[in-house]
């Protein structure tokens, strides 16, 4: 299940499990790959999916400076290359935090995906009206209670991309996925179902 990849002279660790439509979970800054395992997406879709979980160049076990941490752009971009450095595509991406921003670099620079999930994504206004160039399938999930990404946010999305539809976790705070996992897993699998077949 645990593997390395060396992407642009990084050595990035990543959980693969299950066969058939990809789909890459993609953590917020103070996770990890595990982190979609403990709360039990990981194996709910990997019954369905070739499941994907990495550790991202900003998490909590993977931090290189290599990267400009206020370039988002640059982490879309290293995306795409690790995406095609192990032919996932076309992918579903699910993105929490600040790679709910850098999903959404990467759609609004038209690289491949099948469809995205965005958890309580930061950055939004920074990435405006750039975010009408989102071609998929977008759900944006938001918890209730969340005090990062704030979800009044989620008007910024719903009125610039038009393939989208919003949730609202009640109770859950910006990890919503930690707060609410049955609620979250479920939300995400009926996403799926709709979207990427």
């Amino acid at each position: 299940m645990e593997h390395i990849i060396s992407v642009k002279g990084l050595r990035i660790r990543y959980l693969q499990r299950g066969t058939g439509i990809p789909v890459v979970l993609l953590h917020g800054y103070s996770f990890y790959a595990e982190t979609w395992v403990e709360v039990g997406l990981f194996d709910a879709l990997a019954a369905d999916h070739s499941v994907y979980s990495f550790d991202m160049p900003y998490g909590a076990k993977s931090r290189s400076d290599k990267f400009n941490a206020e370039n988002r752009d640059e982490y879309a971009d290293f995306l795409n290359t690790m995406l095609k450095a192990l032919s996932i595509e076309p992918p579903v991406l699910i993105g929490a935090s600040i790679s709910g921003e850098v999903t959404l670099r990467y759609l609004t620079k038209g690289y491949n995906a099948r469809a995205a999930v965005v958890v309580g994504p930061v950055g939004l206004k920074g990435i405006g009206n750039m975010l009408g160039r989102v071609a998929v399938p977008l759900l944006a999930i938001w918890g209730e209670k969340d005090t990062i990404s704030p979800p009044a946010d989620s008007k910024i999305l719903a009125s610039q991309v038009k393939n989208s539809e919003i949730q609202i976790i009640e109770g859950a705070s910006h990890p919503c996925y930690m707060d609410k996992p049955e609620k979250f897993t479920e939300i995400v699998k009926d996403f799926l179902r709709r979207s990427s077949a």
